[in-house]
């Protein structure tokens, strides 16, 4: 039996009530969470040497926050047209698909750094960033504002087309792989347990943080297929949301490592990375990862070359 008009519109609203209930909650807890780590951020951030991880950490850090600000008042604005919504929603979907990228961008140098600077996983997750960009741009070509009834309010995008859905399912594809990425490297180091002191700072950052990212990208994928026509955006705020604070709490915890300190990075670039042309390209790329690579080298040292460890004579005696 077809639910009366009035019933449809009570579940519409109650769908989107607990939309914007979700949306602020987790905007909420962005919120909480930079307060409570801004004076890590002004000690390992504004005081260290800037590179290219600093001005990622950056543009994550502060204009995820500003976004969901603009979205958020869209949400509950009941004076916007429907013309302004229909243009506000392009911007909602472009900027999301854009600040997405940059954590994944950083998440990708971190396993880059994981790989002791691997060219080949840095290019097969870069071509897999490139794509997940490219299918997403597509994906929202097909998007549009949702169309309310009068008594109801909120921009919303959403798409009806079978390939909008690549919005979401393009980054969980680029979250699997690298977590399975991060769980390979890790297996080498859980034999050796204790091997170094910066392995559970490694497990931590690399393991636990890359988990929540996809299981919250895995989630709203579900929630997008799975769920209620009024609910199934329902998860698209908290998962860039909770990435955008994995990420953040990732550089922030790589900084407090005592090899992020200034005086080491000078010398770390100067030994591995020469003033000589050919080297050009290696100490870009040590400059753009910052302290995104430089916790895991002693463990890879360590584990990769134990038979170099040097110990005092009188040990052998």
């Amino acid at each position: 039996m077809p639910q009366r008009s009035e019933d449809v519109l009570v579940t519409g609203a109650a769908h989107l009530l607990a939309g914007k209930y979700f949306q602020l909650a987790a905007f909420v807890m962005l919120a909480y969470d930079h307060f409570l780590t801004f004076p890590q951020e002004v000690e390992r951030i504004w005081a260290m040497r800037f590179s290219g991880a600093t001005l990622l950490f950056l543009l994550n850090r502060y204009v995820t926050p500003l976004q969901f600000i603009i979205i958020i008042h869209a949400f509950q604005d009941p004076i916007w047209s429907k013309k302004v919504c229909d243009n506000f929603v392009v911007f909602e979907g472009a900027s999301t698909v854009a600040m997405v990228a940059v954590c994944e961008l950083i998440m990708i140098l971190r396993v880059y750094a994981l790989y002791n600077r691997s060219n080949v996983v840095l290019t097969f997750l870069l071509l897999l960033w490139i794509a997940q960009i490219s299918v997403s741009a597509v994906g929202l070509r097909t998007g549009f504002a949702v169309a309310l009834p009068p008594e109801l309010t909120g921009c919303i995008l959403t798409g009806s087309s079978s390939i909008f859905p690549l919005v979401w399912v393009s980054p969980l594809v680029t979250d699997t792989c690298i977590f399975a990425l991060t769980l390979w490297r890790t297996r080498k180091y859980i034999s050796r347990s204790g091997a170094a002191p910066t392995l559970h700072l490694f497990v931590r950052d690399g393991v636990l943080y890359f988990l929540v990212i996809f299981m919250a990208n895995l989630l709203n994928t579900l929630l997008f297929f799975l769920a209620p026509e009024g609910l199934r955006a329902i998860g698209a705020s908290f998962s860039q949301l909770i990435t955008a604070l994995m990420v953040s709490r990732l550089v922030l915890n790589l900084r407090s490592n005592p090899s992020s300190e200034e005086d080491e990075h000078s010398v770390s670039y100067n030994v591995r990375f020469g003033g000589t042309g050919k080297d050009t390209v290696s100490t870009i790329w040590a400059r753009t990862l910052g302290d995104l690579g430089e916790d895991v080298e002693d463990v890879n040292n360590y584990t990769e070359e134990p038979q170099r460890e040097e110990y005092p004579m009188n040990r052998l005696q």
